[in-house]
């Protein structure tokens, strides 16, 4: 992958610092509130593995609560993912050869966060600050939410603002680390509508601006001569998107407990727009049955329908080396093109199963498996680009 002179060095030693001063934060906390049983204490591992060796992301994560006051509860996480294996560069798929796809060296990506729920009156404000770092790219991020509770608090309006800043640390042209900056407001409300029933719906507006493309994706040329590279699915030409993304989510959920069968049903709607040209559909389901006093299991299913990007594309067409209008191979070259897979018209299916153990009153387990599939809604798109994946994921909880 491509770095900067002296990346490896400067992310070793903030990563360093960063979760020494948060694993040294996580034993002051134990320390603490160790007599206080609604504080705890999480690990979750999770293995994405996706079909015919292609991406694998194993993550570990420590997270945490703690109610330091009557009115300041305190909670942070920290991930640490290792990526490998190998994903779409932008050529068109060959039957019996991996030539479009590009094997990435093994890596990995350290994140962090920490926030403060602190409650006065009827109000209470949740400041964030988040981490990311991998060996090409840094992010910093920010946000802060305050919730009113109305009604005998059986409604709560919530307003939140976050901001990110990203650094990617890949050569450009001018020998710069590319830059990207991004932007959220959240407006949304919670009802209860009954002692066994919520709603809850929420209206995101954000937008992103910068270096907004994939440095390690690329778009095919049929006509475009190498002769040192005859390989008919040879990419020459890296994507270029637009410099500002703006985006607009709405979000409805409704939560119910069925009493006959000591189970509730979570489901929800969700709708995706942005400048891109995207519109997307997300449709989930949850169960949580309760078995007994310590079990919890969960069956759960997930469906996204996906519109394709304006400037998508499998491939360019035309000849970019000719100067003659007049050639029939000759087409001039879009202002934004991309062929990166997660642009198309696709469909995704999630679909799995939970279970959660608890034993005595301070500790419980957690595991899962989620299959995951994605495919084509195009007649250009080949289905070989679309990922299936297998997902678990092992945890527990223990309270103090």
């Amino acid at each position: 992958m491509i770095r900067v002179a002296g990346t490896h060095s400067r992310w070793s030693l903030v990563r360093t610092h960063f979760f020494a001063l948060t694993v040294a934060f996580l034993l002051l906390v134990a320390h603490l509130q160790c007599v206080r049983a609604e504080n705890h204490i999480d690990y979750r591992y999770e293995d994405y593995k996706e079909d015919d060796a292609r991406m694998r992301i194993q993550t570990h994560g420590v997270a945490f609560g703690a109610k330091l006051t009557s009115n300041i509860e305190v909670d942070g996480e920290v991930v640490h993912d290792a990526v490998s294996g190998a994903t779409p560069n932008g050529a068109l798929p060959t039957p019996g050869t991996r030539n479009w796809l590009q094997e990435i060296n093994p890596d990995t990506r350290d994140a962090g966060s920490l926030s403060a729920a602190i409650a006065w009156g009827r109000n209470t404000t949740t400041p964030q600050v988040a981490y990311s770092l991998e060996n090409d790219y840094e992010s910093f991020g920010y946000s802060i939410n305050h919730s009113i509770d109305f009604n005998e608090k059986n409604t709560t309006l919530t307003i939140g603002l976050a901001h990110t800043h990203d650094i990617i640390f890949a050569k450009t042209l001018g020998g710069n680390e590319p830059r990207k900056d991004g932007g959220d407001l959240l407006i949304g409300v919670t009802q209860l509508l009954g002692p066994k029933t919520f709603i809850t719906a929420n209206l995101t507006i954000g937008t992103a601006h910068g270096y907004l493309d994939d440095p390690y994706k690329a778009v095919h040329i049929p006509y475009y001569p190498d002769p040192l590279n005859p390989d008919p699915t040879a990419v020459t030409f890296g994507e270029q998107r637009p410099d500002k993304r703006d985006k607009q989510i709405g979000y409805l959920s409704l939560t119910h407990f069925v009493t006959p069968l000591n189970g509730s049903v979570e489901t929800s709607y969700r709708l995706y727009h942005d400048s891109y040209g995207i519109i997307s559909h997300t449709l989930a389901l949850s169960w949580y049955q309760k078995i007994g006093k310590h079990v919890i299991i969960s069956p759960m299913f997930r469906f996204v329908d996906q519109g394709a990007a304006d400037f998508y594309m499998t491939q360019l067409p035309g000849d970019y080396t000719l100067n003659d209008p007049l050639d029939p191979f000759y087409a001039p070259l879009p202002e934004f093109y991309s062929s990166d897979y997660r642009l198309a018209a696709l469909q995704t299916f999630t679909y799995g199963i939970s279970a959660t153990i608890k034993f005595k009153e301070r500790f419980s387990i957690d595991l899962s498996y989620k299959r995951y599939e994605m495919q084509g809604k195009d007649s250009v798109t080949s289905g070989a680009l679309f990922p299936k994946a297998n997902v678990f994921a092992i945890g527990g909880r223990i309270w103090f």
